[in-house]
This record gives C-alpha cells, structure tokens and sequence, in this order.
C-alpha cells in the first residue's frame, strides 16, 4: 500500500508515514514487503524534494522567463511576458503590426521585454490601470485610453521641448471585452515605427 501511495497519492508525507508503519510492522511480525515499503520511503522522499527545490526556484525567480531588472527597475536583459508585465519606460516587441494613421494598437497579450538599447518596437511612456467590474465597453475604454496617452504625458515623459523623432508615433493598447475577465485592465501608451523597429529611449535623461 505504501509503494501505491508513494507513486499515486498527492498528499504530502501520507505515503513517507506509510513506508515507516509498514517497515516497523514487517520487523515485528517477520512480514514480507520490506523492499516495497523501502522503495516508498525513497521515491516519497525524493518527490518531496523535487517540489521543494521547484518552488524554492520559483520563489526566487529562477525558472522565471521575464526580462532581467536591475535596483531602479530598469531592463538589463530580455524576456518573454504579457502585456500586462510592461512598466513605464519599458521597451519590447511583439508579432503585431503597427497600424499608420490611428493610435489604437492591436498588441499581443504575448511580448518580449528588451533593453532599450536593442531594436524593439515600442516603449512604454505611461502605463495605467482601469478601474475593477464589469467591462466598461469599448468605446469608454477607448475614450479613456486617449484621455491618459495625451500629447502632456508624452510630453512628461520626453521632458519639456523634447521633440518626437519623425519615424515614430503614439500608440496605445487597451483591454477588450475577452482579455478583461481574465484580469487585463491595464492601458499601454506607448511610442512605436509603425515601418520597423528602433533602438534607443525617448525619455527624458537617457
């Protein structure tokens, strides 16, 4: 029973207790079995630290894929991640195709956050979080989402007189009614070469 457990059961220590009793039974009665109660100390035993070095790794960001920061926050190496994961002043890349003549930008969930340093096709100069509830609509996101990404916070984010290079355009990403369940109320402003891709930051100071 206790090598059954130790191979199917999910509750922690149940087939490690079970292995035990069975070997101090088969010691006193001179049963048979010892192997198996053995193997299930063994194989238990060796689950437990499997999924204690799982999340040991986990908390620590280990088996995290997301981009490496540093103390400030700021992007020192790449990594893959949603939407929702950009910062401010962040800059990444995804499959979509920047749209010419309309801010409303078709982003994946799924980006890759890079160094602004690397190519990449948009830098985040403001990011915000729409209020909790039932999905507001599209055209209150919309009309919200171009009320925050105004030429002023564009402007705070270049700093005063900084003028925005030619080849690129404000854009912005807003939820949808079927990413909004799933949590995604986050609104990206961000810069983007709806032609290809740029290196460098915008912001102010860099």
């Amino acid at each position: 029973m206790a090598f059954v457990m130790s191979l199917l059961c999910a509750i922690p220590l149940v087939p490690l207790i079970l292995g035990i009793v069975a070997l101090t039974q088969i010691r006193d009665r001179g049963e048979k079995g010892r192997g198996f109660a053995i193997a299930a100390i063994v194989i238990h035993s060796l689950t437990l630290v499997f999924y204690a070095a799982v999340l040991a790794f986990g908390f620590t960001g280990v088996l995290d894929d997301g981009p490496e920061r540093d103390t400030t926050g700021q992007v020192t190496a790449p990594g893959s991640g949603e939407l929702q994961d950009i910062r401010m002043g962040d800059c990444f890349n995804t499959d979509d195709k920047m749209p010419e003549g309309q801010k409303d930008a078709e982003a994946s969930l799924s980006v890759t956050i890079v160094p602004c340093d690397q190519p990449h096709k948009g830098e985040a100069y403001a990011v915000f979080e729409l209020e909790d509830g039932p999905f507001p609509g599209k055209d209150e996101v919309h009309s919200t989402a171009e009320e925050k990404c105004d030429s002023t916070a564009l402007a705070d984010y270049m700093g005063a007189g900084a003028a925005l290079p030619e080849s690129l355009e404000p854009y912005y990403s807003a939820p949808r009614a079927g990413s909004w369940d799933l949590g995604h109320h986050k609104v990206t402003c961000f810069v983007a070469d709806p032609s290809g891709s740029s290196t460098g930051s915008v912001r102010a100071g860099d």
